[in-house]
């Protein structure tokens, strides 16, 4: 069985209007993120790429910052890419994809963000993982990941999929027809479980070259629900703008964000609940080696903020 998308039709209205998301502007020179609160303090988890994937041969890892004072509390995971967090109770998990063997994912795992285990999360021999999305619903935890290979199982561009497991250990693949979708380009998801729906953010490439978000949801990984105020996020001036919460951004980095650096891409979002609103990181950039990592707000909680696209 295939899924199947469900849009709005000549019977849908307007009652809510689009999400008031306000941009804070460039926050760091970072990668794939997920921001996250711990003890009472606004954190954040941060794939760090010296070279912004141009060249493998310089060592990439995975860090973990406090967002308000900018310092780096711990460095691991350098044997992985593509890193997302996802926090319970007393532990941070973090799955990252094995570059040397892209059908593995990784988890690496803490309780104070300094000391880290590692293990394998799953591993899928002949498949191309790229971004994951981490989550827990009333069955279990479910995993969404990007891929590319293997071609049979793939669309336009990338695919996503999707894996349950009751303890995050014995992993059972979702049918691969499952996958969404082969319509179109997706990329760099996000999945969260909230009040009785799975939603799913992923990247759209859109006519000549520009990227996207849209958010879905679904109960069932079968229909997949389009939300009516797509999309969430789209390039603009604002993202040029440098956040006072800014950390590591050279001054030759500020200079390009705010003067040449070409920007057609807002994507790779992830969120988490602060003070009452939604905090949002997302990359801007051109999608073609230069991208940075910006800050944004919506004035209430992620369950309000993803129930307000479909209502």
């Amino acid at each position: 069985m295939r899924i199947k998308e469900i849009n709005y039709d000549d019977k849908t209205i307007m009652k809510n209007g689009y999400p008031k998301i306000k941009k804070l502007g460039a926050c760091s020179p970072g990668g794939e993120m997920t921001p996250f609160v711990w003890n009472g303090r606004l954190m954040r988890m941060e794939l760090d790429d010296p070279t912004n994937g141009v060249d493998s041969s310089v060592p990439s890892c995975a860090i973990i910052r406090d967002v308000e004072t900018g310092k780096v509390l711990s460095r691991f995971a350098e044997d992985s890419y593509f890193h997302a967090a996802y926090v319970e109770d007393d532990t941070i998990y973090v799955t990252g994809v094995d570059m040397k063997d892209r059908g593995t994912i990784n988890v690496y795992e803490s309780k104070d963000l300094i000391n880290w285990e590692e293990r394998v999360l799953l591993s899928n021999p002949g498949w191309v993982y790229y971004n994951t999305g981490l989550t827990k619903g009333p069955d279990g935890y479910v995993i969404l990941m990007e891929a590319s290979h293997p071609v049979e199982h793939i669309g336009t561009g990338f695919t996503h999929f999707f894996a349950t497991s009751p303890d995050m250990r014995e992993w059972t693949f979702m049918d691969y027809d499952l996958s969404f979708t082969k319509e179109r380009y997706s990329g760099g998801p996000w999945l969260k479980y909230s009040e009785g729906w799975y939603y799913m953010i992923a990247c759209e490439l859109l006519p000549c070259r520009h990227f996207t978000n849209y958010i879905y949801r679904t109960k069932d990984f079968k229909d997949w629900y389009v939300g009516y105020y797509n999309p969430m996020l789209m390039a603009d001036e604002d993202d040029r703008l440098i956040s006072p919460r800014a950390a590591d951004l050279s001054d030759e980095m500020i200079e390009k964000i705010t003067t040449t650096g070409f920007n057609i891409n807002n994507s790779d979002p992830d969120m988490c609940d602060w003070n009452g609103k939604t905090y949002i990181n997302y990359l801007a950039g051109n999608q073609l080696g230069f991208y940075y990592m910006c800050e944004a707000e919506y004035d209430g909680t992620v369950a309000e903020f993803l129930k307000h696209y479909f209502e």
